[in-house]
C-alpha cells in the first residue's frame, strides 16, 4: 500500500513534468541548443588560455546550468498546483510527507539522468572531447542528481514564498541568475569566481571540469561531491519543511 501511494507521487510528478512545456524548453532543450551555438561559435577560439577553447571551458558549466533550471520548473510546477487546489485535496489522502517525499526524489532523479545524457550526446557530436573514463560519466551523473535535489529545495522554497504560478516564475531567477553568473558556464576572473562558493552550482562546475580535462583522484573533487550531498539534502528538507508547514496555513 505504502509502495503504491509513493508510486502515484512519482506518476504525478512526472505528468506535471510533462504538461509543463517551459520544463522541456528549458531543461532540457534549450541548454542542448546552446552547447551547438557555443561550440559553433566558441569551439576554435582559445581566447581563455592556450589549451582549450573558449567551448571546451564552458561545457562542465552548461551541465550545471541546466541543473539550476529546475528551479524554475519545480516552482512554478507546485504553485500552479496550489491554485489548482491539487494540494488541498492531497491533504485528505491517507499519503504522508515522507512518501511525497520519496516519490518527488524518484521523479527527479530521473530528470537529471535524460537532462545529462542529452548534453553529453549533443556536446560529443558538436566536438567535445573530455578526458574521462566510464567512471568519469557515472560521476557526471551523480553530481547532476545532486544539484537537481538542491534545485528542488530552491523551487519548493520559491513557491512557498510565491504566491501564484507567475510569481513563482519570477521569484525563481533569483536562485537561478547568480548560480548562472558566478557558478556555471560564464567565465569569471579569480575574484569573482571566489563569490561562487556561496553558489551550489560552482561546486560542480569545477568538479565536473576536474573530471573532464584533469583525474578522478583529483581530491578536490570529492570535496566538491561532499560539500554538493550536504547542501543538496539541507536545502531539500528545509524546502519541504517550508513548503508543508505553508500547506497547513
Amino acid at each position: 500500500m505504502k509502495r503504491q501511494r509513493i508510486f502515484t507521487v512519482f506518476k504525478m510528478e512526472m505528468k506535471k513534468i510533462i504538461r509543463t512545456p517551459l520544463f522541456i524548453v528549458f531543461s532540457l532543450f534549450f541548454v542542448a541548443l546552446l552547447v551547438i551555438i557555443l561550440g559553433l561559435a566558441f569551439s576554435n577560439n582559445y581566447g581563455w588560455g592556450p589549451e582549450l577553447s573558449i567551448f571546451a571551458q564552458m561545457v562542465p558549466g552548461l551541465f550545471a546550468y541546466a541543473g539550476i533550471l529546475i528551479i524554475y520548473t519545480v516552482a512554478s510546477s507546485f504553485t500552479g498546483d496550489r491554485d489548482l487546489g491539487v494540494e488541498r485535496r492531497m491533504n485528505t489522502t491517507p499519503i504522508s510527507s515522507g512518501e511525497v517525499m520519496i516519490g518527488q526524489i524518484l521523479a527527479y532523479t530521473i530528470i537529471p539522468i535524460i537532462q545529462t545524457a542529452i548534453m553529453f550526446i549533443t556536446a560529443l557530436i558538436i566536438g567535445w572531447r573530455p578526458n574521462f573514463s566510464v567512471v568519469g560519466v557515472l560521476m557526471f551523473f551523480i553530481f547532476m542528481i545532486f544539484l537537481s535535489f538542491c534545485s528542488v529545495g530552491l523551487g519548493l522554497i520559491t513557491a512557498t514564498i510565491a504566491k501564484n504560478a507567475s510569481t513563482a516564475g519570477a521569484l525563481a531567477f533569483i536562485f537561478i541568475v547568480p548560480q548562472q553568473l558566478f557558478g556555471s558556464f560564464i567565465y569569471m576572473g579569480e575574484e569573482l569566481r571566489v563569490v561562487g562558493y556561496a553558489m551550489p552550482s560552482q561546486y560542480v562546475t569545477d568538479a565536473l571540469w576536474r573530471i573532464s580535462y584533469l583525474t578522478i583522484t583529483d581530491i578536490q573533487i570529492w570535496i566538491d561531491l561532499i560539500v554538493i550531498i550536504i547542501i543538496s539534502f539541507v536545502v531539500y528538507f528545509i524546502g519541504l519543511i517550508l513548503y508543508e508547514r505553508s500547506k497547513s496555513r
